[in-house]
């Protein structure tokens, strides 16, 4: 027997994807979904839910998380603002040693992520004051091989400590 509590899972194309954001955003909503994909981790996990709301152009920074319909394939991102100019936004993966996604156009943008969930807990970092660090850092290909440092060390010292039992 179905449990009527259980919501149903329904897999969109992203054009489905983009038409549900865009009519939830237009009327001042939250919409949140499953982040597919590696491209934002560490701060954004595969199958983390993300929230996205309306967001106006002129509110837009660099840092800020973006939900935007890629205007050469036509896929959905959520990938950060590395940079601005001339009202465009060069976006990034922060798992991504490539150059990014190229120019989006306001009108590309679908919404802000605003909030972050990983196993029914709220998770905060990257979206915080710390964003522009991270975008900064994502901007000259510095983030990556940092976090590669960063893990390595952490895996280091695990080694180091579980072998003494």
């Amino acid at each position: 027997m179905d449990d009527p509590g259980k919501i149903a899972e329904h897999t969109l194309d992203s054009e489905e994807l983009a038409n549900l954001i865009r009519a939830a955003v237009a009327h001042g909503n939250t919409i949140c979904f499953n982040a597919p994909g590696r491209s934002m981790a560490p701060f954004i996990h595969s199958e983390d839910i993300i929230f996205v709301s309306p967001v106006a152009k002129g509110t837009i920074r660099t840092g800020d998380v973006l939900a935007f319909v890629h205007p050469e394939t036509g896929r959905v991102l959520a990938h950060r603002v590395v940079r601005i100019a001339d009202g465009r936004f060069f976006s990034k993966g922060d798992n991504v040693t490539a150059e990014g996604d190229g120019w989006i156009s306001y009108e590309d943008v679908l919404g802000r992520v605003d909030r972050v969930q990983r196993d029914a807990k709220d998770h905060h970092l990257g979206l915080g004051p710390e964003k522009f660090v991270v975008a900064l850092l994502s901007r000259c290909n510095i983030l990556v091989p940092l976090l590669n440092f960063l893990r390595g060390i952490k895996w280091s010292f695990k080694g180091l400590f579980s072998a003494r039992g």
